[in-house]
């Protein structure tokens, strides 16, 4: 194997600790460890200030991801951060990640040795509500989980992906994540993000999602992006069966193939017979197309492809039998038509013809 040497930089450096290279770096998100590195390097200069819509232009972000940056590394204590009346972030101190670093070992170990102790008081993690159980959220415990900090940051951001104030059904459904679907804030805050980025701001589609996170087992943000990678791949499939290449989809593509994936919750073989009978029918890549025979499939319970043969199955045979009736019954139909819509008489034609050689005649008239 090629190795090489890095020479050390010069002078008028950032010293970044090996503790966070090392232990914090591998875990984050890299616009995360971005944002990071530039807040260390500003702090070099304490008489400089900074707020957010600076530090997102230099980093070519958004503040909202600036926001999320720092309560990340607030909650894993690399930064202390202070707040106005407002909530809004009025100060950063950074922490020295080996300090840091023992205290989460410590507390770890502490905790396992609790928990490993039922006799003196410990308990086990709660396992996650099944779908199938009925789940009530009590008042009591919306107004505890309203209560925590984390979570009201996390209502915040909501409402700021979803551009409008939160509705009573919206907190509720977040309060489900949390407490029935046992899901972090972090992944709450990654799922609304991934739906809305897709034009998906309804509630009911995110609950969605996050029934099929549950059901994946899936518990982190890193597991959520190899989920969403997934399905960005499953896009281009979708487009390979239809024949399109090179093609990245728009958001009212993606939204038709979300609704596929997500919504109708179909396998890809399923997806791609209907893309087959799309180019059979049209000869063009047409998604509108493919979306009504799967539309037509869901709405008929179809879930495999099993299910569409036995369907066409069916339906073949029901156009069999609809042939043969209509043979038997074009045979034993009466004659249509103007021609036959009278009603037949019998006449005695020879005492038709003595009626009128025997007519009589008006006046001054006679009889030849």
């Amino acid at each position: 194997m090629n190795t090489f040497k890095i020479s050390r930089y010069p002078q008028d450096v950032t010293i970044l600790p090996n503790a966070f290279l090392d232990g914090y770096m591998p875990h984050a998100n890299g616009e995360f460890v971005k944002i990071y590195l530039y807040l260390l390097r500003v702090s070099q200069d304490p008489a400089k200030s900074v707020s957010l819509s600076q530090i997102a232009d230099r980093m070519t972000c958004t503040e909202t991801d600036v926001v999320r940056a720092v309560r990340y590394w607030e909650k894993t204590g690399l930064l202390i951060v202070e707040t106005d009346e407002k909530r809004n972030i009025a100060g950063i101190t950074f922490a020295d990640p080996i300090k840091v670093r023992e205290e989460t070992v410590k507390e770890k170990s502490s905790r396992k040795a609790h928990e490993d102790s039922p006799s003196e008081g410990g308990s086990r993690p709660e396992e996650p509500v099944s779908k199938e159980e009925p789940y009530t959220l009590t008042e009591d415990k919306m107004a505890e989980l309203a209560g925590k900090e984390d979570v009201q940051e996390l209502l915040f951001i909501a409402e700021k992906y979803m551009s409008r104030p939160l509705t009573r059904t919206d907190q509720q459904k977040i309060f489900y994540f949390l407490d029935g679907l046992r899901f972090s804030t972090d992944l709450i805050d990654y799922l609304i993000e991934y739906c809305v980025s897709r034009g998906h701001k309804s509630i009911r589609y995110i609950e969605k999602v996050a029934l099929a996170w549950h059901d994946a087992g899936i518990k982190t943000v890193t597991e959520a992006r190899e989920s969403t990678g997934k399905y960005h791949k499953e896009y281009y499939d979708i487009f390979k069966a239809l024949g399109v290449n090179n093609h990245n989809p728009i958001t009212a593509e993606i939204r038709s193939m979300d609704k596929w994936l997500v919504t109708y919750n179909f396998p890809m073989d399923v997806i791609t017979e209907a893309c087959t009978r799309t180019i059979l029918n049209t000869s063009k890549p047409t998604l509108g197309y493919a979306d009504g025979i799967l539309t037509n499939w869901w709405n008929a319970g179809v879930k495999t492809v099993d299910d569409i043969k036995a369907q066409d199955a069916r339906r073949e045979k029901g156009k069999v039998s609809g042939n043969a009736r209509g043979s038997q019954s074009k045979k034993s139909r009466t004659p249509s038509g103007s021609f036959y819509n009278f009603e037949q008489r019998n006449y005695d034609y020879k005492s038709l013809e003595a009626q009128l050689l025997n007519m009589d005649v008006g006046p001054g008239e006679e009889q030849e």
